[in-house]
């Protein structure tokens, strides 16, 4: 239950948080709005009503929405296809622009509290009657060397580990300042969820200066922005596998977090759940910000075009598009979570 629950207030946060950057937008251009809904229809009770807002409960807790006048229709007053481009631009760009300074607030206090180091691995769980717990190895043991090659991250050690299956294998621990060697031979056939050597990994963890928190939090973003911005390329140019590119869908998101947390409930520092949550945040941003219909970033094609051409697409033509591309987006949205069912995401 604790999982679910970070799910929905994880994913509730985002969403909700990426609606009130368009509700903030919206007030600062003077945009009328008529609702700001907490949830998502039917609706359970309005709380209060603000001017002209209507702020509501809805009956499915999860996220919301801010309906603002005019979206299709130019001729509301105040309405958001009445105004300016300028407007209408900071409108639309605010929701994405929420999910990214969230993602900054949520890095800064990660790397503030738990800045990993990713070039050690530390030993987070040894699980019972494993290799592990029979050589010896403990909780909070640094793993130096596997076979005398140098360990500098989760992956070197789950490949020289896997190419050890059923053989004879040396580590190099570092525990309390000192080295010591054990030797074990990890299983070829293990219980579910322990492994082959039966640990849980983690990271080292120190804190940091807020300045420094602050740097690795823009870092982390903008490292993110562009893996993402060069993915299509990697693809095509087979630099990358097409599992670099799969959309999880809302099972993935949870098994990600269900994965996240059980990590960092054995450092008991939340590192890996907030650095997935930042991830998710600017992954939501960068979405929304695709240029198809019904997303903020087709939304702002249309503004684009008039720009250029100086005149607006029909209102009419504009809705058809966005509600052809809203529908398109449902369909892919159940291909993609079906997936996760079918083909669920694979998990260090």
């Amino acid at each position: 239950m604790s999982d679910l629950l970070l799910f929905f207030v994880v994913l509730g946060t985002l969403l909700l948080g990426h609606e009130f950057g368009h509700f903030l937008a919206a007030r600062w251009r003077g945009i009328k709005i008529e609702e700001f809904g907490i949830g998502y229809p039917p609706r359970l009770a309005t709380l209060f009503v603000i001017g002209e807002t209507r702020y509501t409960l809805n009956w499915i807790p999860f996220g919301g929405f801010v309906r603002l006048t005019g979206e299709d229709d130019p001729d509301a007053p105040d309405g958001l296809s009445a105004a300016s481009k300028l407007t209408r631009s900071i409108v639309l760009l605010a929701g994405p622009a929420a999910n990214v300074a969230i993602a900054f607030v949520v890095f800064i206090v990660a790397f503030k509290f738990a800045a990993p180091d990713f070039n050690r691995v530390r030993i987070g769980e040894v699980s019972p009657s494993s290799p592990a717990l029979t050589a010896g190895i403990e909780v909070g043991d640094i793993v130096q060397s596997i076979e005398g090659t140098s360990i500098a991250g989760f992956q070197d050690m789950q490949d020289i580990t896997r190419d050890h299956l059923g053989q004879p294998m040396e580590l190099t621990l570092e525990r309390a300042g000192e080295l010591l060697t054990v030797s074990l031979i990890p299983r070829t056939d293990y219980p579910e969820g322990q492994g082959p050597i039966g640990v849980t990994l983690s990271y080292p963890t120190a804190q940091t200066s807020w300045g420094e928190s602050i740097k690795l939090s823009i870092n982390s973003i903008i490292s993110q922005v562009v893996a993402i911005l060069r993915l299509p390329g990697r693809l095509l140019s087979g630099n990358a596998a097409p599992e670099e590119a799969r959309v999880s869908g809302l099972k993935g998101i949870y098994d990600m977090l269900g994965w996240a947390s059980s990590i960092d409930r054995t450092s008991e520092l939340p590192f890996i759940t907030m650095n997935l949550v930042g991830v998710i945040s600017v992954g939501l941003a960068l979405a929304n910000l695709l240029p198809f219909p019904a997303l903020d970033g087709g939304r702002l094609m249309f503004v684009l075009f008039e720009l250029i051409f100086r005149r607006k697409i029909s209102p009419q033509l504009e809705g058809y598009a966005h509600a052809i591309g809203f529908a398109i987006l449902i369909i892919l949205m159940i291909y993609i979570n079906l997936q996760d069912f079918v083909n669920p995401i694979q998990l260090p």
